[in-house]
């Protein structure tokens, strides 16, 4: 017992910390950054490498976060969606960075579909250096801030509004998308495996999605590296029905390598 002891205040000398004090530490970390890396745990928690790893195996093994390459996310329920204002505020520099490499695809004078979401959002506020575009989208965010552009056209999908996700979903919005035919198509998604597909929450949401990819001449899949390997509840479609998939450079490169193998074509925005 006095062994034991002395080594828990050894190490609580050495970072300030006890064992079960520094896990606390690191899920408030994750809850306030939405991802957490063993390099920065470390320097922070002033502890070793080995420390982090075996503190995020034992959090892990109690089901209070997900081990990815080099650090960890949080669990999420596969039918579980943050607010809006709540994913706003998740990952912005991920998200800024992979909205710059989505907006380089698109050239002045195409017509282009933007999915609801954050990261789209971030798409749309990259777009005003862009002239003569045509933007479909089921954004009220979207197409609140790009209808002051006057090169802009947008046509703002019409539906059943979802007032925790600022878009419109449903029939009305899958109705009008059969009659109309785009340059691309960039649509956000809550999964991408190589095994479960493109998924999401529910089903409202992957019927528009589906819709959206098929009136596409080519979608580029936006999902930050916390989507990778991750299945939700709802499938849109298979990998192999978009052409490419932009996440942020956090990627695991065993999950990048299979979806690559399915013949998606994957670009990692740096932030």
């Amino acid at each position: 017992m006095r062994k034991k002891l002395a080594y828990k205040a050894k190490e609580k000398e050495n970072n300030g910390l006890l064992p079960e004090e520094r896990r606390q530490a690191i899920l408030q970390h994750l809850r306030r950054d939405g991802k957490v890396t063993v390099p920065s745990l470390a320097d922070d928690l002033a502890v070793s490498l080995p420390t982090v790893r075996a503190d995020l195996a034992r959090l892990e093994t109690r089901g209070l976060l997900r081990r990815t390459h080099g650090g960890a996310l949080p669990v999420e329920s596969a039918r579980h969606e943050p607010p809006y204002d709540e994913r706003e505020r998740t990952n912005p520099d991920e998200k800024r960075a992979i909205a710059k490499v989505a907006a380089s695809f698109v050239q002045s004078g195409e017509t282009i579909l933007l999915d609801a979401g954050t990261t789209t959002y971030e798409i749309a506020l990259e777009l005003h250096s862009k002239r003569d575009l045509t933007v479909v989208t089921n954004s009220l965010a979207i197409a609140w801030t790009l209808m002051e552009n006057p090169t802009f056209e947008v046509i703002l999908l019409g539906g059943t509004v979802q007032h925790h996700r600022k878009a419109t979903l449903g029939p009305l919005v899958i109705k009008q998308l059969e009659s109309m035919n785009v340059d691309r198509a960039f649509v956000a998604v809550s999964g991408v495996d190589p095994v479960g597909g493109l998924t999401v929450i529910d089903f409202d949401a992957a019927q528009v999605k589906f819709a959206m990819m098929s009136r596409a001449r080519e979608t580029i899949i936006i999902a930050d590296s916390s989507k990778l390997g991750q299945i939700a509840f709802a499938q849109i479609a298979p990998v192999t029905q978009a052409s490419f998939l932009i996440t942020d450079a956090d990627a695991d490169p065993r999950i990048t390598r299979s979806l690559e193998e399915l013949g998606l074509i994957i670009r990692l925005a740096i932030s």
